[in-house]
């Protein structure tokens, strides 16, 4: 190795000489420190060398190398004054065998991978790199997006929420804060910078209480998802509420050929489509409620939204049908939101795969106590 390449890949402090490794072992690399005062920690006195030891430290690492190692003198110090003895490290955070530089930047791997494959490469040990990361690892949420995705979570189902703000360009993760109520939702919000245009979350009043009031002047947009989710869920309450008697096909078949469109649909589905639907009139009026929305969410500019979206809402607002009053009662009070929905091209798809991934990092840790340190495990793995 030439030594400028030594000195790029073993970052040193200029009281520090590089000497060159040996043919034996080509990783380690001795260091000179130069003649130096060096004072007590405590009454800043003079100290004298009380006694020293050879040591190797990790301070870097080089593809196809491996870790390379520093190889100096560490004097322990006694104060003339105050018969303090200490060990001085020169400033490079010398514990066991690492430099502070080396463990921030197996920390800087850490970002947009997982802690195991990070130890993996590096052959370093998981809870090694785990402890690490947790000591040196930094938060910023001041990140600058347009369009922003919005949604909560369940640290502990049922017991504890949290909310999580995404970009919808990237996926990348904003800003993350426990709970789930408006002021939860305004601190989160407010953890994200620059010019937002469009933000796009779920039915929850709470959201848009704190949209309008974090961004005013931002469009929000209500995620389709939820839309077809509250036509679906009243298909199932209703299929479990009929008589077993009337189940002549498997429930996932029922369930799939009543939630998904007619032309996506093989000729079976929907022949057990049209079954289900001649069997209840209530099942019949959800599914063309079902339709006409989707019909209504084809629309390509504002005045046709509005034109389907009043014709929509005219016809089962006031519906025989509850559970199809009730939706329409929801839309009607979110009209201008929905209205925007219509139009726009966004939606919460990456953040339902986000909600997914933030399931399994869960599952796999078998639950976490810490919230902070959950927190940071998700910026690990969720961060681009």
């Amino acid at each position: 190795m030439s030594q400028q390449f030594i000195k790029l890949v073993l970052p040193l402090p200029a009281l520090f000489q590089i000497q060159m490794s040996s043919d034996e072992e080509p990783h380690v690399f001795p260091v000179i420190p130069d003649i130096q005062d060096i004072p007590c920690p405590l009454c800043e006195k003079k100290t004298i060398l009380h006694s020293k030891k050879r040591r190797r430290f990790r301070h870097g690492h080089a593809w196809g190398v491996g870790a390379l190692w520093i190889e100096l003198d560490v004097p322990r110090q006694r104060c003339l004054s105050c018969d303090l003895t200490f060990v001085h490290d020169y400033g490079l955070g010398l514990v066991r065998t690492s430099t502070e530089v080396f463990r921030k930047g197996i920390t800087e791997r850490c970002h947009g991978r997982t802690i195991s494959d990070v130890a993996r490469e590096y052959k370093i040990p998981y809870t090694t790199v785990e402890r690490w990361f947790y000591q040196y690892a930094s938060v910023d949420t001041a990140v600058h997006a347009t369009h922003i995705l919005v949604d909560e979570f369940a640290t502990r189902k049922g017991h504890h929420y949290a909310t999580i703000v995404l970009d919808a360009e990237t996926g990348r993760l904003l800003s993350i804060v426990p709970g789930r109520d408006v002021s939860a939702i305004t601190v989160a919000l407010q953890g994200v910078l620059g010019d937002v245009r469009s933000v796009v979350s779920d039915f929850a009043p709470a959201m848009a209480k704190a949209t309008t009031r974090v961004f005013p002047d931002a469009a929000h947009v209500l995620d389709r998802f939820h839309l077809i989710q509250f036509f679906t869920d009243a298909l199932r309450r209703r299929r479990r509420f009929l008589n077993e008697a009337r189940r002549h096909h498997h429930v996932r078949v029922i369930d799939r050929a009543l939630a998904c469109r007619p032309e996506a649909l093989a000729l079976d589905d929907r022949e057990v489509a049209r079954s289900c639907i001649l069997e209840d009139s209530f099942t019949q009026n959800l599914y063309h409620g079902l339709q006409h929305m989707r019909y209504v969410l084809k629309a390509t500019c504002d005045g046709q939204a509005r034109r389907r979206l009043t014709d929509w809402l005219e016809r089962y607002q006031f519906h025989a049908c509850g559970p199809l009053a009730k939706i329409a009662k929801a839309i009607r009070v979110r009209e201008e939101a929905m209205r925007q929905t219509i139009v726009s091209r966004l939606s919460n798809g990456k953040m339902e795969g986000t909600n997914n991934k933030i399931k399994l990092i869960k599952r796999r840790g078998y639950g976490y106590r810490n919230h902070e340190r959950f927190f940071l495990r998700l910026r690990l793995e969720l961060g681009r």
